[in-house]
């Protein structure tokens, strides 16, 4: 079987009633029935309205025509709107509910790249495996500005890897590169904006994450800058940051 892909459709606005569907749909799938069957099951009232166009292998990293929070890219089902996030990734195949009408979907040409989005002056964010649909976890996270939500983030970062292989193994590869990596403390602020005071406490900050969401580390270290937060500060904090996912 193949590869899972990304996929952008977007259908006739005039002829579909569902809002849903208006601004566009992202799905991850196999090949363009399997992703239409996907988004068929939101539709309750009816057959999807005719597709307009769709775009294979749309990057994470160019800002998408819409305006609320992704679900998951990387696991198979409807992320925009964010269905997945709901109901996990989706197992079964079914293509039966596909048009059997459609245009031939177009690559998208010279996708902009994530140093460019994150508005980072170093490029070594560009190398980073699977970083364009996993800036949360590797960036966003990590933020300055989300500094005080890292420790409670980073549990349900552990608990999404552990249910979904796929997922976990795609956030290990990356974090893996980061490691190796080594970035400077310099390379970390831009875009990051948290400082660490050496290279030795950054190596150790991103060797003790990987540790808590893979290995048996009982807890992460806290960014510099950090502070303990009520659940109910960080529960705003998460849906405010999970706004900006891309």
């Amino acid at each position: 079987m193949t590869t899972p892909r990304r996929y952008w459709i977007e259908f006739d606005r005039q002829e579909g009633s569902d809002v849903r569907l208006w601004e566009g749909v992202g799905v991850t799938g196999f090949d363009v029935p399997d992703c239409l069957s996907m988004v068929a099951e939101m539709v309750c009232d009816g057959p999807l309205p005719p597709v307009r166009r769709i775009t294979v292998d749309i990057s994470l990293a160019e800002p998408l025509p819409v305006n609320r929070g992704l679900g998951v890219p990387v696991w198979r089902g409807v992320w925009y709107p964010a269905v997945n996030l709901g109901t996990g990734p989706t197992r079964d195949i079914d293509r039966s509910g596909a048009p059997a009408d459609y245009p031939t979907p177009v690559t998208e040409s010279r996708p902009k790249r994530v140093s460019a989005t994150l508005g980072a002056a170093t490029t070594w964010w560009d190398e980073i495996p699977h970083i364009a649909g996993l800036l949360w976890p590797l960036v966003r996270m990590h933020s300055a500005e989300y500094c005080r939500g890292t420790v409670s983030s980073a549990r349900g970062l552990r608990d999404a890897c552990a249910r979904d292989q796929t997922y976990g193994a795609m956030v290990g590869e990356a974090l893996d590169f980061m490691i190796a990596w080594q970035p400077t403390p310099d390379e970390w602020f831009d875009p990051t904006g948290t400082r660490f005071a050496d290279q030795q406490d950054l190596d150790e900050y991103l060797r003790a994450f990987r540790d808590y969401v893979f290995g048996d580390r009982p807890e992460p270290i806290a960014p510099p800058g950090s502070e303990p937060m009520s659940p109910e500060e960080a529960l705003r904090l998460v849906r405010r940051m999970s706004g900006r996912q891309g």
